[in-house]
């Protein structure tokens, strides 16, 4: 009996590889998109290593790649299962018309259902994303004002905030999100105390690119050994650019995780509990909605599909209906 329903489910997976294939690729799509997003996880790892050996990060290679790779051991894996059973298949007599009409209704069955489950993960994944883009912090509230490096220290909270330092521009660092359908750069420099040298950094800025010249033919992320970290000493403000006090929605750790190791990287000690202050708060939700809307389009896309499958299957019942 065990083998029977085992022959079955292989049986099943053959006659179903490419919507398995399809599926599982896109399961991994899903779990990788917000790693990349957010720089966590496996992508984290991945990225680091890429530092390590070029100088530099592909976030869409980072990710396309394993959901390849993936893909192609699950289906080397299938490949040698079937191989291991095609002589008991052989032996096995051959089927009738109808038989074989009601295998290709069951294939279509689970080809259906496997994108209409795939759909609702999506749809899960875009409610949660939603979710947590409104838990953001926004412009509304009390302003606080927090001089830096002031002692006692402060404890603030996320929300509007006037800071008052020193600006450091020479520590600037920019940070390039690629996203299937858009893309954003993001420009951070420390904001640090008027008074003392610091031991850590906790205040960071963000910033524009008309509020700076950067090193005539110099890109930025392409500084040598230090990746998206512009080179100290070279970065010159312009008259645009924010003063000693500048506002707009605090952040509590708010740099992305690619920048505080690139900070490191290059001497600054980003202290473990850190402010980023979006003077822009669109930019600051920018990553969230990019998910969500890729998530929408999943779900969407995973949808048609299913409801395609559905009405293949219609059709197959009328056939095999017809023929009876």
């Amino acid at each position: 009996m065990a083998e029977k329903t085992e022959s079955r489910f292989l049986a099943s997976l053959r006659s179903n590889i490419v919507p398995v294939a399809i599926a599982f690729a896109l399961f991994v799509f899903l779990v990788l998109l917000p790693q990349s997003i957010f720089y966590r996880g496996l992508v984290s790892r991945l990225a680091e290593w890429q530092f390590s050996w070029f100088g530099n990060y592909f976030p869409l290679l980072t990710v396309a790649l394993p959901v390849l790779l993936l893909t192609l051991l699950l289906l080397l894996i299938l490949w040698l299962v079937f191989r291991l059973r095609k002589k008991k298949e052989q032996d096995q007599p051959e089927l009738t018309l109808q038989e074989q009409a009601k295998q290709a209704m069951g294939k279509t069955r689970r080809s259906m259902l496997s994108f209409f489950i795939l759909s609702g993960l999506a749809a899960i994944a875009v409610m949660v994303t939603f979710i947590l883009t409104m838990l953001l912090p926004d412009e509304e509230g009390k302003i606080q004002n927090i001089d830096v490096g002031s002692i006692p220290f402060a404890e603030p909270e996320e929300g509007p905030v006037k800071l008052d330092g020193v600006l450091d521009w020479q520590k600037l660092a920019t940070i390039n999100r690629n996203l299937v359908l858009d893309s954003q750069r993001t420009y951070f420099i420390p904001i640090v105390s008027r008074l003392a040298d610091r031991k850590s950094t906790r205040y960071f800025v963000q910033v524009f690119r008309p509020e700076f010249v950067l090193p005539k033919n110099r890109i930025p992320g392409r500084a040598p050994e230090r990746e998206h970290l512009l080179e100290q000493g070279r970065i010159i403000p312009t008259k645009d650019g924010p003063a000693g006090s500048v506002s707009g929605v605090l952040r509590q750790d708010g740099l992305p995780d690619e920048i505080v190791l690139l900070y490191q990287k290059a001497g600054v000690k980003v202290h473990p509990d850190h402010y980023v202050l979006y003077r822009d708060a669109d930019d600051l939700r920018w990553p969230y909605w990019g998910v969500f809307w890729q998530f929408v389009i999943l779900a969407f896309g995973a949808l048609l599909i299913g409801l395609y499958q559905r009405r293949q299957l219609k059709r197959l019942k009328k056939g095999v209906n017809g023929t009876d």
